[in-house]
């Protein structure tokens, strides 16, 4: 160790030393029990800084272990959602300087809270310090004399949330510890910052989350020290639906969770948030490695640095050592919870701190850890003072490197408010010049659409992202582009214009980044939600004086329905066509084998028919008038071939291994009122499926899940794993109970699985979760591949229908477009390409490619990319099959190679989905095409 190095640590654990030794903190005695608690679970004195080394002892303000029992970061001890927001309450009901508010109830009815803490005369100011926050954020109507008025009155506001994700154990600990010092405090730097700054603390935000963490550390990890051997540390479920992606859902704002954060942050503005993570050693302050993403101010990017150079400084010259920033994680996707306050001219943050899954103290090996490439072991110019190879690791220690690095974050930005709150009114008004003055000046969305309910929803995610929507208010013409009058426009030129530059451009992910991507990396709404936009590049439009819209303007739901005898609604791939044909329940509903014309239009195959007389009229108005479907009355049934749309029972598969994204699909299937039932994995071993489904949904798992980790499920010598409701656990037994979750299918499941197909039933896999079909050896025609290198990261890929006349693709245009991520491909011979309804890419292959060679003279017709928005990191898929189906005895596969139901934010492909269960027993056996001589 540099000689340098030890000077400063034998410098920082001098002051360490003396506070401890010290008979008061300011003007405050020490709490001796806390400090000795903190000595002794801190497991190395370069662990601690002095401004947590000790704990101050308030007459009348109650400290955490006043409330609790017990000091922050003891070994062993974990609080509940209840208690924290309890001692939060209590530190609220014995200090002024603390007041809680209510942020909105969670999916499962737990109330989320926020914690404000500053100096009294502040807090007594909060609401004039959030409308003059509100008017910063404001240009439009602001000047910039106005907004050096209000920035010379008020403070920021700097919100810090904890325990997003529940296995993250330690930052809802720490906070608590964090409110209690900034409430009493009297030293620098508390004083300082209680005096500069408005500091918000959501100390959970999973409540849901934490409940069942909490009650599974007790019933099952307790006690366990060996990380390498101890049961799984984290429970089954987190949130009612989300379990890691609840920090990815930043975009669509589809979970309480999302939402209430949203609200609140629009209202009250924080300059900073600041979300509490843990994960890499020691303590990694976001920066990112990039590419960042292209419509955040390059201000914000310089906020990024410059607080978190400050931050690792200060904590460096304490003697922490692992404190760095930059390699890990890119800045390029804006779906993170944080990324609210980036995407609306804030600053978004958030830290990664050294974490065991566990309160137990245990051995850590940092030794093959690597981040960016290099060794987090290794000296960087990113990270000077690199931690220990091997480590015995605290809560503690955890607390106390997070803890101190909030403290020097809020220490920087209570002392240069004028700098972020300047930044913040710039960074607005920037965004109104760049609106003017850069294409696209504007985004049209027409009222004329394939699918109306997806462009309602298009405009409600917009708006609840606060983007202004107006109404176009005549007939016009852009150059070459026509508008018509009740069209939708978008403007750049708003304060949270690069948002809605964001939301509707493509993406265009550098082939020649140096470092892959963290998340997804295409993210085009229009595009994702299957609504027509058009980018406006002609200034002029910014002279348009728009309408306000009212409600959902042209896409409005329910509508006056047609007083004919029959009612058609084209199939044109909408959303809403399959959940509309569920709410209408079990009544006759027909399909058109083949496209038709009547009534002097052209409807597509697939068209939905309905005999008005034979379904109940208040049941159709009711499924009809929370959606935005276009229904055309005919005076007869067409004369045109049908089958009956018969409802199937179905079962969506749950193995306790992996619920994330089974409960997107149940989030998505819950949304539409499709009925289902979960399906457990004792469930499948019990066999008989048939007696309960007609179909089974196998969900995508992670992306190299492979069909034997699945079937072994989670390691049997943990038996019995214990998830039901009992008196000591009652947040357990939610979504899904188990006496034992240990085993997963086995052999008798997957025997089970086969034999449910084999008897007629139909089973539609997405993603790795075909790897059951084609891994298993159960298909004989399908199998996996997984090229080697390919890296296809979430984006938007064109994709080329070859069987039009399968009704899975029904709705779909010849050459249209899927999100796809990463996860296997199928091997399927060229003799067998009949399997294969639909393609990623436009490459003619096997008959197709022979076909086509021999074709001379012909001009190529203009095809699409293939990728559409975002991009390929690695490896090809131009070619590749998207969907495939084949039979097994009596029954279908239906087989998605991308995750169709991807964090609810795919809907245009939900479409294809509906396909495969309305139409679970019309499919007919795919043959070859005869061949010609």
């Amino acid at each position: 160790m540099p000689a340098r190095f030890i000077t400063t640590v034998m410098v920082a654990l001098g002051a360490t030393t003396s506070i401890a030794r010290a008979q008061s903190l300011g003007s405050l005695p020490i709490d001796t029990i806390s400090t000795a608690a903190i000595a002794a679970a801190t497991t190395d004195t370069s662990y601690l800084s002095p401004w947590v080394s000790a704990i101050p002892d308030h007459a009348t303000v109650p400290s955490p272990r006043d409330y609790l029992g017990y000091t922050i970061g003891t070994p062993g001890e974990l609080t509940q959602v209840d208690r924290i927001h309890g001692y939060l309450d209590a530190l609220a009901a014995a200090s002024p300087r603390v007041r809680i508010f209510d942020l909105g109830l969670s999916a499962e009815g737990r109330m989320m809270k926020v914690a404000a803490i500053a100096d009294q005369q502040l807090l007594d100011r909060l609401e004039e310090i959030k409308a003059q926050l509100r008017r910063l954020g404001d240009p439009v109507a602001t000047s910039r004399a106005q907004a050096d008025s209000i920035i010379d009155a008020t403070v920021p506001i700097y919100w810090m949330t904890a325990g997003l994700h529940s296995t993250e154990l330690g930052p809802p600990e720490m906070v608590m510890e964090l409110a209690y010092r900034l409430a009493v405090e009297d030293r620098a730097p508390f004083n300082g910052i209680r005096r500069g700054v408005i500091t918000l603390i959501t100390p959970v935000l999973e409540v849901d989350g934490r409940a069942r963490q909490v009650d599974w550390y007790r019933r099952h990890v307790a006690g366990h020290t060996d990380r390498n051997e101890m049961p799984p540390r984290s429970p089954p479920f987190w949130g009612h639906y989300t379990f890691h992606d609840n920090n990815r859902d930043g975009i669509v704002v589809s979970q309480p969770l999302t939402r209430n954060y949203l609200r609140a942050f629009l209202e009250w503005r924080p300059t900073v948030s600041l979300d509490l993570h843990e994960s890499v050693p020691l303590l990694y302050v976001s920066g990112g490695t990039g590419p960042y993403n292209e419509t955040i101010d390059p201000i914000t990017v310089g906020e990024w640095h410059t607080l978190a150079n400050y931050e690792v400084a200060r904590l460096t010259s304490m003697g922490m050592p692992g404190v760095w920033t930059w390699g890990f994680y890119t800045g390029w996707y804006p779906g993170y919870l944080l990324w609210v306050t980036n995407n609306h001219n804030s600053l978004g943050r958030f830290y990664e701190t050294f974490g065991n899954g566990s309160a137990e103290t245990m051995e850590r090996d940092l030794t093959n850890a690597s981040y960016a490439g290099k060794k987090i072991t290794s000296r960087q110019w990113y990270r000077s003072v690199p931690p220990p190879a091997t480590l015995k690791w605290s809560m503690r220690n955890n607390t106390n490197f997070m803890q101190t690095g909030a403290l020097a974050s809020l220490e920087m930005v209570a002392q240069n408010p004028r700098l972020f709150l300047d930044n913040y009114y710039t960074k607005g008004v920037r965004a109104l010049e760049r609106g003017r003055s850069e294409a696209p000046y504007a985004f049209h969305i027409p009222a004329e659409q394939r699918d109306r309910d997806a462009a309602r929803a298009l405009v409600d995610i917009l708006r609840m992202q606060g983007i202004e929507v107006g109404v176009v208010p005549r007939n016009m013409e852009l150059g070459d582009h026509a508008m018509a009058q009740g069209d939708l426009l978008v403007s750049s030129a708003q304060p949270f214009g690069p948002l809605a530059r964001n939301l509707l451009m493509k993406q265009d992910f550098p082939a020649d980044a140096e470092h892959s991507p963290y998340d997804d990396v295409g993210w085009t709404l229009g595009l994702l939600l299957g609504v027509e936009t058009h980018r406006i590049d002609d200034a002029a439009v910014l002279e348009v004086a728009l309408d306000a819209l009212d409600g959902d303007g042209p896409f409005a739901a329910g509508g006056e329905a047609p007083g004919r005898a029959v009612w058609a609604i084209p199939h044109e791939g909408q959303r809403e066509l399959g959940p509309f044909r569920f709410a209408l329940g079990n009544v006759p509903v027909w399909a058109a084998d083949s496209a038709f014309e009547a009534n002097g239009r052209d409807f597509p195959a697939g068209t939905i028919l309905i005999d008005r007389d034979s379904v109940p009229h208040e049941t159709l108005e009711a499924a009809l008038a929370t959606r935005a479907l276009d229904v055309v009355g005919l005076r007869r049934f067409p004369d045109v071939g049908r089958h009956r749309l018969d409802l199937p029972r179905i079962g969506l598969f749950q193995s306790w291994l992996s619920t994330q994204n089974t409960g997107w699909v149940r989030y998505s299937l819950d949304q539409a009122g499709v009925p289902f039932t979960l399906v457990s994995e004792a469930r499948v071993r019990t066999g008989d499926l048939l007696d309960d489904f007609d179909v089974l949904i196998l969900p995508h798992f992670w992306a190299s899940a492979q069909a034997r980790r699945i079937v072994a499920g989670v390691d049997p010598k943990w038996s019995p794993l214990a998830y039901t409701t009992t008196p000591e656990y009652p947040s357990h037994g939610r979504i899904l109970s188990a006496d034992d979750i240990t085993g997963g299918i086995g052999f008798v499941g997957m025997e089970a699985l086969r034999q449910f197909v084999v008897g007629g039933g139909t089973a539609v896999a997405f993603g790795s979760g075909t790897t059951l079909m084609t891994e298993s050896g159960m298909l004989h025609d399908i199998s996996v591949k997984r090229p080697t290198g390919l890296n296809t990261p979430g984006s938007v890929i064109t994709t080329k229908v070859l069987q039009s006349g399968s009704p899975l693709t029904f709705g779909y245009p010849t050459l249209g477009h899927v999100f796809r991520g990463n996860g296997p491909l199928f091997n399927i011979a060229n003799h067998r390409r009949h399997l294969v309804a639909l393609q990623f890419g436009t490459k003619a292959v096997g008959d197709e490619a022979k076909a086509a060679a021999e074709e001379e003279g012909d001009e190529t017709e203009a095809t699409p990319p293939l990728v559409l928005s975002g991009g390929i990191v690695r490896g090809d898929l131009d070619g590749e099959a998207a969907l495939a189906h084949t039979t097994l005895g009596d029954g279908h596969v239906v087989l998605f190679a991308w995750n169709p139901m991807h964090r609810h934010i795919n809907q245009h492909d939900h479409g294809l989905v509906y396909n495969a269960l309305l139409f679970w027993n019309d499919l007919e056996t795919p043959s070859a095409p005869a061949r010609t001589e």
